[in-house]
């Protein structure tokens, strides 16, 4: 399928490169993580090996995204995937501030300063609440594509890997260490895919599934702020991990069973 926004007329694209709206919008994401890391070091006071720290984890968020968006070739890049792309850097800027809240937690401190819980908040919050919106904007421009969706899916999954250490980091380490599965059950259901080639069906519809993907974001959000009591904070990220659990279980479930059945696989 041809891009949204083919190449200028006397300015053929080359084979295989990205079009100009996405090496824009590539550039942009990562002077918008550049921008990230360098207030992160200059507000938190991140010394040299904080600060390499920091541009790491942010940079691996953009990479990522720069790397799906500039490789994807067989369909277009729309509006909606735009859209993903700013959720993105809201997302590489939560990952540019983690070093400067694990870093007194890993000294020695309970839990990572207030300010610092707010500030993660203050760009998870909309980041989590336009999740929904890059979908719409898909499905009423006629631009929804299966890469725009995987695309959407990884950068929720990246954001909720990260909130899972932020909550861990604030419920406090090690003993909060169980709030990681959140975080870490997604990939380890993509790493369940290379030895179980059964769980690449496609998967139905479910309304469970995508409530209880949104309450995850939700409680982890929660959980940061530093107004609710750490009991609360703990009691409703465990119940949203339970939920979780058995959601991937209730899938995990229904894929065996077809596979047992003779049901092609997707």
């Amino acid at each position: 399928m041809a891009p949204d926004h083919p190449a200028a007329p006397g300015r053929p694209r080359a084979p295989g490169a990205p079009p100009a709206p996405v090496r824009r919008d590539a550039a942009a994401a990562l002077a918008a993580t550049g921008a990230a890391v360098a207030a992160v070091a200059v507000t938190t006071g991140l010394g040299p090996a904080g600060t390499v720290l920091s541009a790491l984890a942010a940079l691996a968020v953009t990479g990522a995204v720069v790397r799906s968006t500039t490789r994807r070739s067989a369909e277009p890049y729309g509006p909606a995937d735009r859209v993903t792309v700013a959720r993105s850097v809201l997302v590489s800027a939560v990952a540019a501030l983690l070093p400067a809240g694990l870093a007194p937690v890993l000294a020695g401190a309970p839990r990572p300063p207030e300010p610092w819980c707010w500030a993660v908040v203050a760009l998870a919050l909309p980041a989590w609440l336009l999740d929904g919106l890059d979908g719409r904007v898909a499905r009423r421009t006629g631009t929804a594509t299966a890469a725009g969706a995987r695309f959407d899916q990884e950068v929720d999954a990246a954001l909720i890997l990260l909130l899972a250490v932020a909550v861990a980091a604030r419920l406090g380490l090690p003993g909060a260490a169980w709030v990681l599965v959140i975080g870490a059950l997604r990939y380890l259901y993509l790493l369940g895919l290379r030895v179980r080639p059964a769980w690449r069906a496609p998967l139905p519809p479910s309304g469970y599934r995508r409530t209880t993907a949104g309450i995850q974001g939700g409680t982890l959000i929660g959980a940061l702020v530093p107004w609710i009591p750490l009991p609360l904070a703990a009691a409703a990220t465990a119940v949203a991990l339970v939920l979780l659990v058995a959601s991937f279980g209730r899938d995990v479930v229904g894929l065996e069973r077809r596979a047992r059945a003779g049901t092609p696989e997707g």
